[in-house]
């Protein structure tokens, strides 16, 4: 097995490895990689820089810059910088793909030991058995919409592309077989037509399975197919996050949420008990995996804030809380 020559780091981690010069923040504990190939995605996703047709810098994945390095570069980074808890690498889909991650997988834990995830489209279960034996802890594999009609639209065959919604389930199940329940990882967008029942409906599901759910807030990127889609409005996406982070902690169960004549959600629960839940702040924050920060990935520091890469103030909690209108 050939190793691959170059990979892509976000621009985060890029100047956290000292890579390239910026301002270091000291949140940032998860470097994040991404497979690197000269020609790009098979995968046709509507929302993403990185798809087929889009006319998208190549360099993008949402709002995020990735440059590319030689991997002995990323390696030598690695191994010197201290500070991080996670590697996580997020990959394209071509042929070479999973030989490819494997062998990052491999050079970087032989330099740095730390828990790595990968994010990669459904491969079959053999491949996902050589990411385990390569040292992958965790698996993640990106449903994004949270219906079949839904997914249909914006990754699969109604938007040119590969995937499929049984296929990604079927695969799910296959890393939870190979991986075990608490270490397979699902990302969930909110914005994309979605209504807010039907997140919470695939949230539920996906917990239900033993299945993580990470959240993002759709991001319009110029030449992708939904550039002109809007950002979710931020009630919503905060109720969503409310039943992420109360579902997940065994807080509440899908018989406890209702929903008004508007499509808003309601929580059957205590106010008090209720901003007690909340009031950490740990609801609106990055979600995902352990370690799990991606700053700015969502949004511009100027705001508004989807998912806090930080603690929150006192003050920042009290607004989420309001905004979520739940209480």
């Amino acid at each position: 097995m050939s190793t691959p020559g170059r990979v892509r780091a976000s621009l985060g981690t890029a100047v956290r490895l000292g890579l390239i010069d910026g301002n270091t923040d000291s949140d940032f504990v998860t470097a994040f990689l991404m497979t690197y190939h000269p020609d790009g995605c098979t995968a046709n996703c509507t929302f993403c820089p990185q798809a087929r047709t889009s006319s998208a810098p190549r360099h993008l994945l949402s709002r995020i810059g990735w440059p590319d390095f030689p991997l002995p570069h990323v390696v030598a980074a690695l191994a010197r910088t201290r500070g991080l808890q996670r590697l996580c690498v997020q990959c394209l889909r071509y042929p070479e793909m999973v030989d490819d991650v494997t062998a990052i997988v491999r050079a970087a834990l032989a330099a740095r030991h730390l828990p790595v995830s990968v994010s990669i489209p459904p491969v079959p279960r053999h491949d996902l058995v050589r990411l385990r034996q390569a040292g992958v802890e965790r698996v993640g594999i990106a449903m994004d919409a949270s219906t079949p009609t839904l997914f249909d639209r914006v990754k699969g065959r109604a938007a040119g592309g590969p995937y499929s919604w049984d296929t990604h389930i079927d695969a799910i199940h296959d890393a939870l077989r190979v991986f075990g329940p608490g270490r397979v990882t699902t990302h969930l967008i909110i914005g994309l037509g979605e209504s807010e029942t039907e997140a919470a409906d695939f949230i539920f599901d996906m917990l239900d399975l033993g299945v993580t759910v990470g959240l993002f807030a759709f991001t319009s990127i110029r030449g992708t197919a939904l550039a002109g889609r809007r950002q979710p409005d931020i009630g919503t996406y905060r109720r969503v996050q409310v039943i992420r982070y109360l579902a997940t902690a065994g807080a509440i169960t899908r018989e406890q949420v209702s929903v008004d004549p508007n499509g808003h959600i309601h929580l059957d629960m205590p106010r008090d008990r209720l901003v007690a839940r909340l009031e950490s702040g740990d609801a609106f924050r990055v979600s995902g995996c352990k370690g799990c920060n991606r700053p700015y990935y969502n949004e511009r520091p100027s705001g508004p804030m989807y998912n806090y890469p930080r603690p929150l103030t006192e003050a920042e909690v009290r607004a989420a809380i309001d905004e979520s209108q739940l209480t």
